[in-house]
Parts: C-alpha cells; structure tokens; sequence
C-alpha cells in the first residue's frame, strides 16, 4: 500500500496511511504526497499511529469479507444442473404419409406407392 507524507512536511522521511476515500491520514492529519520513493532513504519510517490503525481496518475487512464468503444467499447459490434430455429419434414415415410430407412424387413413384 502506497504511503503519504504530512501535508506540508519539509523532509517526507516517515510514511502515513491515508483514510479510504478521505484526504486524512489515520493520525487525523491532512494528507500530502504520495512518498512511497523514500522507502530507500536511510531513516524512513512508519507512523506508528497510521500503521497500527491501518492493520486494524485490514483485519475488519478481512474478516467482513470471510463472512460473505462463508454464508451465501439461496438466491446466489449455484443450482443443480438439470439433466440433459436425449435428442428426439427422428420419425420415419412410408407409405402415403410419405406422399403428403414429400409433396407430388414422380408419376413413376406415384405408381409404385399406389401399388402398395
């Protein structure tokens, strides 16, 4: 998580937490810069205030968000998959059905159908 300076700070040397959705620090005050750069400068450090009031909002939310997990609605839960219906045998059909669905046959077929 980025960290922020003090609004206004000369050296930018000890990191804050900002407020989610705020422009104030967990130390109440206003946030500046974001100074996550200096980690590497000899002498940085965390406030102790923002850290600590930082960790107890992950662990919140953590835990807010181990509940939604666990206890799911009936609306959200999965449903069972129905089970799949095998396609319909095709209908084979003779004789004079065969006639009406095909349409006029042939004078030569017509003879052989009329035969039957």
């Amino acid at each position: 998580m980025d960290t922020h300076a003090v609004q206004g700070a000369a050296h930018q040397a000890t990191g804050h937490y900002r407020r989610p959705g705020t422009r104030t620090l967990y130390c109440g005050r206003p946030a500046g810069p974001c100074n996550a750069i200096f980690r590497t400068v000899r002498g940085w450090k965390l406030c102790r205030t923002c850290t600590a009031a930082e960790q107890r909002d992950r662990a919140a939310a953590a835990a807010v968000a181990a509940q939604h997990a666990t206890a799911r609605p009936a609306a959200l839960a999965p449903t069972p998959a129905r089970p799949r219906r095998a396609p319909a045998a095709p209908a084979y059909v003779y004789g004079a059905q065969q006639l009406v669905i095909l349409g006029t046959p042939r004078p030569m077929q017509g003879a052989l159908f009329a035969a039957h």
